[in-house]
């Protein structure tokens, strides 16, 4: 059993909390083609030096354009192709599954191909069923979120995103990439997010909203040079959410491990 793309996402997501591989986009070219994008700089600094003023100015407004579309998106559901891609662009492994979130701080993460596997943080603990070896290992969702920058996708918490350096990358359009899931020929408008303290695993993290404001894809480069995206379809931003969405019905057959 490849259980590469959970483990990836659960230490993207929780920071440290268990060893990465990779994660994320629906094809190799489609990959090539984000990271060409994502990891480009997002504004024109090294033409003209700006003042720190400025650029702290500069920030604050591009964080207030993002927090008012992540504000949008109180609820997010979706299904999700998964690739994972190395360094030299080589396609090691793909996924398919479903994400939600709510705001704040709650998600669910679920895979069904090639493997069932689950993770479900619930605002005060991280959940991660491993069905194959029946072990569920529970993490403090405060202490493994830190310094992620992922974490700004359910978070409403000022200092949480004093944390991070947010810049607005040009729009640009999509001329094919019907199998990514993106329409074609649709304005995208991407939003690359840094942390400011260094060390971490995610290195940058690229929001990309579609034509509705709907967030269509997220792309993370990490310490190793993997490019790590999830290409959403199917989006829903209303939808009732079940009472047991963000809860775990653990076997009594199961191994608790639990890190809190």
């Amino acid at each position: 059993m490849n259980k590469a793309v959970s483990v990836y996402f659960i230490s993207a997501f929780f920071v440290g909390a268990l060893s990465a591989s990779g994660v994320a986009i629906n094809s190799a070219n489609a990959a090539a083609e984000l990271n060409g994008a994502n990891i480009a700089i997002a504004d024109s600094g090294s033409e003209d030096a700006v003042s720190a003023d400025a650029s702290g100015s500069m920030n604050d407004d591009v964080s207030s354009s993002l927090q008012a579309l992540l504000s949008g998106m109180k609820q997010f559901r979706a299904g999700f192709n998964q690739t994972v891609v190395d360094a030299q662009q080589n396609v090691v492994h793909e996924a398919q599954g479903t994400l939600t979130m709510t705001r704040p701080n709650k998600l669910r993460w679920e895979t069904t191909f090639p493997d069932e596997t689950l993770l479900v943080a619930d605002g005060e603990a991280v959940w991660n069923v491993d069905t194959f070896v029946e072990q569920v290992t529970v993490l403090s969702q405060a202490n493994a979120i830190k310094d992620n920058p992922i974490v700004l996708l359910t978070s409403t918490d000022e200092t949480t995103w004093s944390k991070f350096t947010i810049s607005q990358m040009n729009s640009g359009i999509v001329a094919d990439n019907s199998a990514s899931g993106i329409n074609n020929d649709v304005a995208l408008e991407s939003y690359q997010i840094t942390p400011k303290e260094e060390g971490g695993q995610i290195v940058t993290l690229t929001l990309t909203f579609n034509q509705d404001n709907e967030l269509a894809s997220l792309n993370m480069l990490d310490a190793q040079q993997q490019i790590s995206t999830l290409v959403f379809k199917n989006i829903e931003t209303r939808f009732p959410v079940p009472a047991d969405t963000f809860s775990v019905d653990i076997p009594d057959s199961f191994i608790i491990d639990d890190q809190r």
